[in-house]
């Protein structure tokens, strides 16, 4: 007989289990020094957990674990074979029965987990089948065991048997098995846990054992003969506590084959933008070549159109080309509008937009064409207002815009404050501001509206940001290529910034605009 304790060779190398984003995260071939740090705190943390919140979660649940024991078999070709006999007392308190949680998932690389293949045997009470279901949750496997529309008090017996394919970990000298004999995910205490296992005849090389909160370096005893030892717990263990066995085998005692790995499930947006030179060359490629399309759409599409040659007054059918760049054109001195051109008429061509700008200039200008008089009202309070009034005038030489804006000011009557119009002239306005564009177009001066210019293509900057948006997380989530969707997206923004460059004068506009300058 052989009492085994704390000892250098597996306690060094064996994985202490931990959390990480949602999945237990094996500690693999890290420093010694490193490993006892990890452990440490975390063994402080989990004790620190124990002590604000075990008390209470074993006083709210009121049953306790009696016995905790697992039977493990260790196979030649690698599997172990573990029956779970657990012992509990939920007193007076009516239970459906109980949550098994065994992990199965492990945090294994940058972009790997490692996983077990778990297959349950049975689910009994030691003489009969129990109902059960199991499933997966996150990284581990629950199994909720008893009858959902029946309940049960006092002492209970569950005994779960399943086998687990990749839980042997191999290395170039030995082979080894650590395992978590009970979880630390109870929400009541456990009085006794014990474990035994059975390896292959003449492998065994040496075993340990922990107890206590996750990451523990307290002990516990491990007694053995030949190729059978147990483990027991040397003293009742919280909720939150666990008991951790390992042993090493004999390499070559059995075929332990690779670990079981699997793609990571990656989380947004910590995973979702792997750096390497297929995500870069194909984000660049698509973000410059969006900017060279956009770019090449303005000098088709957004590039004020020009004369090809000089004219003061160009004839309808002069020929046109783009405008060239750089290009210095002499300015002529002109001593009244252009075309005898309105203030909001030429507001227009100077901004390419019809705003309360050009209204305002409307306004003064029908005043100074003797449509109404504008009178200062004098400071009420510190509040500033103005009278308008209507005078007599051939409303016949108004256009269309200045009608409807005379009408909208006085709508019958002959005098009306500023002050008064607020909120009642909105629809005045926006009739008049596209009464505006609509002249514009009349005249030529622009290739299409300019709003519906900067509205197609701020439309496509905001169907590029929501495609953009929508990729990086689908791209990202699945294959780390968010540099990709991000790439569409910053497409989506240049397209908004340059929308407002697009509307196209027509060489008529252009001149025009040349002329009021």
């Amino acid at each position: 007989m052989v009492d085994v304790g704390d000892y250098g060779h597996v306690a060094d190398v064996v994985p202490e289990i931990g959390q990480c984003h949602g999945r237990h995260e094996a500690i693999y071939g890290l420093p010694m020094r490193v490993r006892a740090a990890r452990l440490a705190i975390a063994a402080f943390a989990s004790s620190l957990v124990i002590a604000i919140s075990g008390g209470s979660a074993s006083a709210d649940e009121a049953w306790v674990i009696n016995s905790f024991q697992s039977t493990i078999r260790v196979n030649t070709n690698s599997t172990i074979a573990v029956v779970e006999d657990i012992r509990v007392d939920f007193g007076g308190v009516q239970k459906h029965g109980i949550f098994r949680t065994i992990p199965v998932r492990y945090v294994y690389d940058n972009r790997q987990d490692r996983y077990y293949n778990l297959n349950i045997n049975s689910v009994t009470d030691g003489t009969s089948p129990l109902q059960y279901d199991a499933y997966t949750s996150g990284p581990d496997e629950v199994i909720k065991v008893g009858d959902p529309n029946r309940t049960v008090s006092g002492a209970q017996r569950y005994v779960i048997s399943y086998t687990v394919q990749g839980a042997l970990n191999r290395f170039s000298d030995r082979d080894e098995l650590f395992w978590n004999v009970d979880g630390d995910m109870w929400p009541v205490p456990k009085q006794s846990v014990t474990a035994s296992v059975e390896l292959p005849a003449g492998s065994f090389v040496e075993a340990a054992c922990y107890q206590g909160p996750r990451g523990s370096r307290e002990g516990c005893k491990v007694a053995g003969l030949n190729n059978f030892f147990t483990y027991t717990a040397t003293r009742p263990l919280a909720s939150g506590e666990q008991m951790s066995i390992a042993v090493s085998l004999v390499k070559g005692a059995v075929n332990v084959p690779p670990p079981l790995l699997t793609a990571r499930d990656r989380e947004f947006p910590q995973d979702a933008f792997d750096v390497n030179p297929v995500t870069v060359g194909l984000s660049l490629l698509i973000l410059l070549g969006g900017i060279a399309a956009i770019a090449w759409s303005w000098w088709q599409r957004g590039r004020d159109r020009a004369y090809l040659g000089h004219y003061y007054q160009a004839p309808a059918t002069a020929p046109e080309q783009p405008e060239p760049l750089f290009q210095h054109e002499p300015v002529v001195v002109e001593f009244e509008p252009p075309e005898n051109l309105k203030p909001a008429q030429l507001g227009l061509i100077l901004d390419e937009s019809a705003d309360p700008k050009d209204v305002t200039a409307t306004i003064v200008d029908l005043a100074v064409r003797g449509y109404l008089t504008i009178t200062d009202i004098p400071h009420i309070f510190g509040f500033h207002d103005w009278l308008l009034t209507q005078k007599q005038g051939d409303v016949t030489k108004l256009l269309p815009y200045e009608s409807t804006l005379l009408n909208g000011l006085f709508a019958g009557r002959e005098q009306v404050k500023v002050s008064e119009l607020k909120g009642k002239f909105g629809s005045t306005l926006q009739a008049a501001e596209g009464q505006i564009v609509s002249d514009a177009m009349s005249r030529r001066f622009f290739t299409v509206k300019p709003e519906y210019a900067r509205l197609f293509w701020g439309g496509l900057g905001w169907a590029a940001i929501i495609a953009g948006g929508f990729a990086t997380y689908q791209l990202g989530i699945h294959f780390g290529w968010g540099l990709i969707g991000a790439a569409i997206l910053l497409l989506g923004l240049v397209l908004i910034v340059t929308a407002r460059v697009m509307p196209q004068r027509t060489a008529r506009g252009r001149a025009v605009l040349q002329k009021t300058l």
